[in-house]
């Protein structure tokens, strides 16, 4: 036998199914046999040894490779996930760019997960088989250039297969992929084409003619760049090494050395249509409904942490277009037809009162502490629905219109106030904790935003407030030390208090406290966050995160 063993080391897989656009979303998975095939062939070109091997060992390997389809074990826990880009096209609008909606579909494989395509019935010479092994190890990328390969040959393998091909599509939904034709195969197609193509030249003919002088007309039209026949060169090799664009240009719908197969691909080998943070089981009750939604945040410049606020506000803004809204009785006032774990109001549109805060925080965060916010997560605590999950997926972008200008995060002057999101991924806090620092577990905690008091301060101060909240989300917060920072590290820099945005932009709601402090609390015993209490809490005010570097 002879097998391929690939991984990808970016854990994402970027590839688009012949004859689909870019823009429908698709990913060819698994990958085609065509496509392997001509990996192999690309590494020979580019890397391959032409001294040691000939460009006839090549041919011989790959017609001893399309003579039969691979069989693939697929990794599970793949998900198909995509970004969206608004990419410039040069023509102006207006005086303003023009801007085109791009999607970016990909796999995110698990990590450390093998997809093996096995071909069970070829067995390779000893001299072919370290062909292909010498042209697998140079394989640096399949599909797209950015998804990055490790490829292996393997002469035995006994693994499980769980995709392959069918001779017909009457097992349930068929999965079609595209594979190079036999040798034989190609052969007869090839000379099925020119025939056809011959009787077209005979038929065209403007008069009569002499038969020498009809033949000279043809072989002069099938050896011409720009009639079909370029594309039909007599060895297989030579059809699967021609770039896709000749297909294309010579109107092919399918390039004649290339066949479409049906593959059965087992339930737990598709790739999951909802994202989710690695390891997290799909949902069967609402226990097991995702609370954590983590996007990353990109643009130029992106906002600062000291405008947490802003932008925690401006994706509860984006959440709530995707469901719109109604209008009260009077007619006066919108009130949001989003969920309450949303929107976090009543049916009337009333703000919720509910002391455990089951309704969405909106958490911009640096996760890499550079001073800048690159990623923004959405929390609720009891989970959040498929109507919510599929609202919040369709949230590609933040931006402020000019009618808010007041409200704008400070960025450099004359820049753009539009930032980009992608999604990625849908789970729980210990999903993430490893990225995000917001998501980790301890005792020990540290201020990343400004504590601002929901209520008026006691004489207790702000240990007080701070130890009432807690109570109030039903913690051990009796025992709770709370002591006061002068300054917390952002990017380097030292901020206070005061350096951060402290108001909400279009907020109603009484602040009985503008200064704040920022705190550092010490726990009787360690907690899972996120943990967000205080005045605009669900906007990314009094945010904490652990604060390791007192851990003893």
């Amino acid at each position: 036998m002879f097998a391929l063993a690939l991984r990808f080391p970016a854990g994402r897989y970027h590839a688009t199914p012949w004859g689909r656009n870019v823009n429908e979303a698709d990913v060819a998975w698994p990958p085609e046999p065509w496509r392997l095939l001509r990996a192999l062939i690309a590494s020979y070109w580019r890397k391959g040894d032409r001294v040691r091997w000939s460009v006839g060992d090549l041919a011989r390997l790959v017609d001893a490779l399309a003579e039969t389809l691979p069989e693939y074990s697929l990794p599970a826990g793949a998900v198909h996930a995509h970004t969206r880009h608004y990419m410039p096209t040069g023509v102006l609008n207006k005086g303003r760019p023009k801007t085109t909606l791009v999607f970016d579909a990909f796999l995110r494989l698990p990590r450390r997960s093998t997809l093996v395509a096995a071909w069970p019935r070829v067995t390779l010479t000893p001299e072919a088989f370290a062909l292909a092994a010498d042209l697998a190890r140079a394989v640096g990328y399949l599909g797209r250039a950015e998804s990055w390969a490790l490829c292996e040959a393997l002469a035995e393998w006994e693994g499980r297969v769980n995709c392959r091909p069918l001779a017909d599509s009457s097992h349930g939904d068929p999965l079609r992929l595209l594979a190079p034709r036999t040798p034989d195969g190609y052969a007869a197609e090839r000379q099925r084409i020119i025939d056809d193509m011959k009787r077209q030249i005979r038929a065209a003919a403007a008069r009569p003619s002499t038969e020498p002088a009809i033949e000279k007309a043809i072989d002069k039209a099938l050896t011409s760049k720009g009639r079909r026949a370029h594309t039909l060169p007599e060895r297989l090799l030579d059809a699967l090494t021609l770039d896709t664009a000749d297909y294309r240009d010579r109107g092919w719908s399918r390039p004649p050395a290339a066949r479409e197969v049906v593959y059965a691909r087992a339930p737990e080998a598709a790739p999951s249509v909802v994202a989710r943070a690695p390891g997290h089981r799909p949902a069967r009750t609402r226990r097991d409904l995702p609370t954590v939604a983590r996007f990353l945040l990109a643009g130029r410049p992106r906002p600062r942490v000291e405008d947490t606020i802003k932008i925690g506000e401006l994706m509860r803004r984006a959440a709530l277009a995707q469901f719109g809204w109604r209008r009260d009785e009077a007619g006066n006032r919108p009130i949001p037809l989003a969920p309450s774990e949303i929107s976090g109001r009543d049916a009337d549109g009333k703000p919720l009162r509910d002391p455990s805060h089951r309704h969405a925080f909106w958490l911009p965060e640096d996760a890499d502490g550079d001073g800048w916010i690159d990623h923004v997560s959405v929390f609720v605590r009891d989970g959040m629905s498929r109507d919510v999950q599929t609202a919040l997926d369709r949230i590609t972008r933040l931006w402020l219109p000019p009618k808010h200008r007041s409200e704008e995060v400070d960025a450099e002057p004359g820049s753009m106030k539009e930032w980009r999101l992608a999604l990625e991924g849908f789970g729980r806090p210990a999903d993430f904790a490893a990225g995000a620092r917001i998501f980790g577990t301890s005792r020990r905690w540290r201020s990343v935003t400004p504590f601002l008091a929901s209520g008026h301060l006691k004489p207790s101060g702000y240990a007080g407030e701070v130890r009432r909240l807690l109570r109030r989300r039903q913690l051990h917060a009796d025992d709770a030390h709370v002591t006061e920072l002068k300054a917390i590290d952002v990017g380097g820099t030292p901020r206070r208090a005061v350096h951060f945005h402290r108001f909400r932009p279009r907020g109603r709601e009484a602040q009985p406290d503008a200064a704040g402090a920022l705190l550092r609390i010490v726990l009787a015993r360690p907690m899972q966050g996120p943990l967000a209490i205080g005045y605009a809490s669900h906007f990314g005010l009094g945010l904490w995160a652990p604060d390791h570097e007192d851990d003893s």
